[in-house]
């Protein structure tokens, strides 16, 4: 639980840092997006994200597992996109707003999110209702990370 809710916390600083959601042209603004939900059911799963950016298409392709969580409703893909960094944090979500069996949960699902122009981070993380379950970066244009000095 203790790790639950350092990612958590990690997770909200990272969106409440993560600055606006610029409306300019030349912003890797999400144009669309969808998640179909493949598999769910009552049942431990590991937690796993498998992102895959295909930038011909400025797609962000993702297949993963959403696990522990007892809530119950249908996915959905929320974002945030930080200016300075060039980078959008993208969250797979779970709606709790259907009355099921009270049980811990999975979802297994497959998404795809769509840029005007690619990003040079993508940050994709699990998210239900009061935790961050899982996280992961994709970085996708390595040229402009700077090492270290």
């Amino acid at each position: 639980m203790n790790r639950r809710r350092f990612l958590a916390g990690a997770c909200g600083g990272l969106i409440a840092t993560s600055g606006c959601l610029g409306l300019g042209r030349s912003t890797p603004f999400v144009t669309d997006r969808g998640v179909d939900a493949l598999d769910r059911g009552c049942g431990d799963k590991q937690n796993e994200i498998s992102p895959r950016y295909d930038e011909s298409a400025d797609q962000l392709h993702l297949e993963g597992v959403l696990s522990g969580t007892t809530a119950c409703g249908p996915l959905d893909i929320t974002y945030a996109y930080n200016q300075e960094s060039d980078r959008v944090i993208v969250e797979v979500i779970l709606l709790n707003d259907n009355e099921c069996e009270s049980c811990t949960r999975y979802y297994e699902y497959d998404a795809t999110v769509s840029f005007r122009k690619t990003p040079d981070i993508v940050a994709v993380a699990h998210s239900a209702p009061e935790d961050v379950m899982e996280m992961r970066a994709l970085v996708i244009e390595e040229e402009t990370t700077t090492a270290p000095a």
